[in-house]
């Protein structure tokens, strides 16, 4: 593995960051600490100059970098104002929560401390048995779509991480927890649309989007919160003209999640 340190970001020139990148080779896994915006464009900078002279690299990143690499500015986020022109009002918000790390639970705390909702959990012991999962599928999907007429909705997977004896067994049951989710979460918006969605970890948002909503091509809005937390609106198909709300699980304090639905809930 290599790592470029921030003072290594911070403190040498762009060759010798360029340098340290062209040493990774054969699937070798680079690691870059960088705080602020200027950071990863000196990152970026190094990065497309090793790619032209021939390297390629695969990314597991998050969006500041992509503003980065592209040469965009940090925007604010969106206004009220343009939430309320996308919010269906008199309406409540569903939020979809499939992360379990830490600081995804703790978010769900404080946002129950925040606001009133009505919470619905899908059992993962359920999913994974055949003769029940569909019909605990409907039964979610169901009791969601029920107090969406009332009160903001979330639905979560079971706190409890299930894994397997081996990576191929957790990766399948991972694989079913997540369709299951699409699956009631389409259930829920096929029977009462929410005014919006939020959906809770990096890969609930895209199979959300998929599966679920059927997201094909949609508007990139902006943030919601500075800096991070994606609002998308649906361009066509059935979700079409729907808020969509892509919060991967490892981003914010523990007061963001709260913060995004405050945001969405005054303007319904």
């Amino acid at each position: 593995m290599i790592e470029i340190s921030l003072d290594t970001i911070r403190g040498e020139s762009s060759a010798v960051l360029a340098a340290r990148l062209s040493s990774a080779r054969d699937g070798r896994i680079v690691v870059v600490d960088a705080v602020t915006d200027d950071d990863l464009r000196a990152v970026a900078l190094a990065v497309m100059a090793v790619e032209q002279a021939g390297s390629t690299f695969v990314y597991r990143i998050g969006p500041s970098f992509v503003r980065a690499r592209v040469g965009q500015q940090a925007m604010p986020p969106v206004d009220d104002e343009s939430l309320a022109g996308l919010v269906r009002s008199g309406g409540h918000g569903l939020v979809v929560v499939g992360s379990h790390v830490g600081l995804t639970s703790r978010q769900l705390s404080q946002l129950a401390e925040r606001r009133p909702f009505v919470g619905v959990e899908l059992d993962v012991e359920a999913v994974l048995d055949e003769k029940r999962a569909g019909q605990h599928v409907r039964e979610v999907a169901a009791a969601a779509a029920g107090a969406l007429t009332e009160s903001l909705v979330v639905v979560s997977t079971t706190r409890r991480l299930v894994t397997g004896p081996d990576h191929t067994v957790s990766l399948d049951i991972s694989r079913r927890v997540s369709t299951a989710l699409s699956r009631a979460v389409g259930q829920i918006v096929a029977t009462h649309r929410p005014s919006f969605v939020v959906a809770k970890g990096g890969i609930t948002s895209s199979d959300i989007a998929t599966e679920a909503l059927g997201i094909h091509r949609a508007w990139v809005r902006g943030s919601v919160l500075p800096g991070i937390v994606s609002l998308w609106e649906a361009a066509a198909g059935p979700a079409a003209g729907l808020p969509y709300v892509v919060f991967p699980g490892n981003v914010g304090d523990d007061a963001a999640l709260a913060d995004v639905v405050d945001r969405f809930e005054v303007t319904a």
